[in-house]
């Protein structure tokens, strides 16, 4: 009885560590790359990025990562990088540098993150973009 018990406790441990294993499916899984050109402006390429919200159109959109609401900041904005180097905060900045056919990639820092890599610039977050000409 003992043998039986203990043949069917192997067996089922080696089943559960074999449907745990081949389960996962992660290793051929790719990262889905983007394609910004199909929009016609910055404010709409910001504006499908998860977890950024614009208020307005053009040069004038007030951009604002979620979670950082203030009611007495002055420019709580976040920073702008473009291929590593800090543009500012301001859109039209932005606007000047890069077009939507030339995005590569966005991601977004906030934190102890963002602030650690820029300082008190990075305090309302960091938009990091990469472009196509990127090296």
């Amino acid at each position: 009885m003992k043998k039986f018990q203990l043949l069917f406790l192997t067996t089922a441990f080696s089943l559960l560590l074999f449907a745990c294993s081949s389960t996962s499916g992660t290793a051929n899984r790719q990262k889905a790359v983007k394609d910004y050109s199909q929009y016609n402006t910055l404010v709409e390429v910001l504006q499908s990025v998860q977890g950024l919200r614009v208020m307005g159109n053009g040069n004038n959109a007030k951009i604002s990562m979620s979670g950082y609401n203030s009611i007495n900041a002055i420019n709580n904005e976040p920073l702008f990088v473009v291929d590593g180097i800090p543009v500012g905060s301001s859109l039209t900045n932005l606007n000047g540098i890069l077009t939507p056919a030339m995005v590569k990639s966005i991601k977004t820092v906030r934190g102890m993150q963002a602030t650690s890599r820029y300082g008190d610039a990075g305090l309302y977050g960091v938009i990091e973009i990469t472009s196509i000409n990127a090296k």
